[in-house]
């Protein structure tokens, strides 16, 4: 008995910044820069269940979208809603899933943007929502952030730091009793601005180890290794800068404790990077 269509492990990249809170279903924000009191930024994945309810649904008003968290206060989302439009209006929508798939329609994801924010005192950039955008003043700091958002970490003044890697690691046809202990290798490189320490990360969305293809049952699952070291443990990689590039293996190996069904399977990861 065969597997009848293939086996498909899509990889998603993320840099977050140490200490970067664990990776979870939800939305995955990370800054792609933070120059000159600006912040590039990507909502690279959101993902939602069918029940979990919107915090702000049959408000009067509210609105989610990308702002940063300061040091000392919240934020009011005036310049990422109103000056540079990344926000829409979801007090309609019962459910975070429906919130999702009105950002999905109306702005994209992927979705990247920048926004100014007020000083250097902003710690991480995520998806906030607020009753109203309203001027920037004490008493309007008043967004959260969107539940099961996470806020990723501002980089190091002029530095950038990228991962060049395949989107997918495609098993092909495989047959449903020789799964387990299969391998597939992919190669990346990462790049730095400046020179730094980064550690790089493989897991699943959830955060753990193991990305499941058979959701709930969890038989059938993949595991992620980096230059033969565990990924989710982190592998630390010290990059020259100035953009020199460094190899790195991608190895995903499937395991099952009894054969799966055939049929068609894809699980997705995550691989990231944090800023040392």
């Amino acid at each position: 008995m065969c597997i009848t269509r293939r086996a498909i492990l899509i990889i998603l990249i993320v840099f977050l910044l140490l200490p970067a809170e664990a990776a979870r279903a939800g939305a995955y924000v990370f800054p792609v820069s933070f120059n000159n009191l600006q912040v590039a930024h990507k909502l690279l994945s959101w993902e939602e269940n069918e029940t979990d309810i919107n915090p702000c649904y049959q408000w009067p008003a509210c609105y989610v979208g990308m702002d940063v968290m300061y040091s000392s206060h919240a934020p009011s989302m005036y310049s990422s809603c109103v000056l540079h439009r990344n926000c829409i209006r979801i007090e309609g929508y019962r459910t975070r899933k429906a919130v999702m798939e009105a950002w999905r329609r109306d702005m994209g994801i992927p979705f990247s943007g920048s926004f100014t924010v007020e000083d250097r005192s902003a710690s991480c950039v995520g998806l906030f929502y607020i009753d109203q955008p309203k001027q920037p003043a004490p008493e309007n700091y008043t967004a959260a952030r969107f539940p099961g958002s996470v806020c990723g970490e501002l980089p190091p003044v002029n530095q950038a730091c990228h991962v060049a890697l395949q989107p997918e690691i495609d098993f092909g046809m495989l047959n449903n009793n020789q799964v387990n202990g299969i391998s597939r290798d992919i190669s990346g490189q990462l790049y730095c601005a400046l020179a730094g320490t980064i550690t790089l990360y493989g897991e699943s969305l959830l955060g753990e180890p193991e990305i499941y293809f058979d959701g709930t049952r969890r038989n059938f699952y993949s595991t992620l290794r980096i230059d033969h070291q565990d990924a989710s443990g982190g592998v630390s990689f010290t990059l020259p800068g100035n953009d020199v590039r460094q190899s790195f293996t991608l190895r995903a190996t499937l395991h099952a404790a009894t054969p799966p069904e055939a049929g068609h399977y894809a699980g997705t990861g995550i691989v990231y990077i944090s800023y040392l």
